[in-house]
């Protein structure tokens, strides 16, 4: 069965010959997905009360400041021809909470009279994990979902760049959770292998009946063993390695398309976890659909946010499958879809 995208399987990942030294081993720690480490970080830095957010961004990451009662702005994140961030940090704000966006290139600004007068920058590098240049010096917590990497049950990682080890206590998730995930990433590695006696409406119910356990219950707990094995021993140079090669064949097969745009030119490219395009005129959805309708399934990055928070992106961007999981002949197949 041919399908692109969606909710990883199981499936074999190249193991690194060597230790590889993708996670710091110093006051770093995993978690059970994003928003708990962003929760444990809040925990940490008790004084917070104001923190100032990218006005584009997930809900998910706005809700764990939402429960620790910490009021919320935004800065401005948007496109126009590129990617376009302002930032003007208020005097009352405590904290800056910093996105790289889908491992491409966008400098930091200068943060230094923020720091000065004791502001906390926490930094998200989700999207910059594989990239050679994962966060930036000024950040004093770097915070990850790992999910959105590897076919893992769960995952998330934060860690302090203070010279201090941090008092975490963490609860082991649910054995009911991490079963349907399991049985859901084992279905659908058989449904893709042809096998016709496998349900695809059946295990698409468990990865949603998953997703809704995890949003739900994702305070103060750890990672399972599995996930965290697996974490340990990928080879993550040869995946950067296929997600760039991906994203170059998805770059130079759509560079002529008069719908689309990239939000990111390709010299900005370091390791891409999507590529990231832009549908003006109203096209996105339709275009969305056409993929769908050919087994491609490509995330909006993202719904809109509970909060006030503005920016046209929201209603312009599609994320291009390019990971692991897929060849060159996968690559030109969106292309394809894309451009008839």
């Amino acid at each position: 069965m041919r399908e692109i995208g969606s909710e990883f399987h199981f499936f074999k990942s190249e193991c690194a010959k060597t230790s590889n030294n993708l996670f710091y081993m110093d006051h770093a720690y995993f978690v059970f997905s994003g928003r708990t480490a962003i929760e444990e970080v809040l925990k940490n830095e008790k004084n917070i009360k104001k923190a100032m957010l990218p006005s584009y961004c997930c809900d998910s990451i706005i809700e764990p400041f939402r429960n620790a009662g910490i009021e919320v702005c935004f800065f401005s994140v948007s496109f126009d021809k590129k990617i376009k961030i302002d930032i003007d940090v208020p005097d009352d704000v405590d904290c800056l909470f910093w996105c790289n966006y889908f491992g491409f290139e966008a400098p930091m600004p200068d943060l230094v009279r923020f720091k000065n007068r004791g502001g906390i920058v926490i930094e998200d590098i989700t999207h910059s994990l594989l990239s050679v240049k994962q966060s930036h010096n000024c950040s004093d917590y770097l915070v990850a979902s790992l999910r959105k990497w590897e076919p893992v049950l769960c995952g998330g990682y934060f860690v302090t760049t203070k010279d201090v080890e941090l008092s975490c206590k963490f609860n082991q998730p649910s054995d009911t959770f991490l079963n349907d995930k399991i049985k859901a990433m084992k279905m659908k590695q058989l449904y893709l292998a042809g096998d016709k006696d496998v349900n695809k409406a059946d295990f698409l119910t468990l990865f949603s009946k998953s997703n809704k356990w995890l949003a739900d219950n994702y305070s103060g707990l750890a990672i399972d063993t599995y996930s965290k094995k697996y974490l340990l021993s990928v080879d993550y140079q040869r995946q950067k390695e296929i997600r760039t090669n991906n994203a170059k064949i998805l770059y130079e097969g759509l560079k002529n398309n008069q719908y689309i745009d990239f939000l990111f030119h390709i010299e900005s490219m370091d390791c891409p976890l999507f590529v990231p395009i832009i549908i003006s005129d109203g096209k996105r959805d339709i275009l969305r659909r056409k993929l769908i309708d050919n087994k491609i399934y490509c995330p909006i990055h993202w719904p809109h946010p509970k909060e006030e928070c503005q920016s046209n992106l929201y209603d312009l961007e599609l994320s291009l499958i390019c990971d692991q999981r897929y060849n060159e002949d996968d690559m030109n197949w969106i292309v394809e879809v894309l451009n008839n």
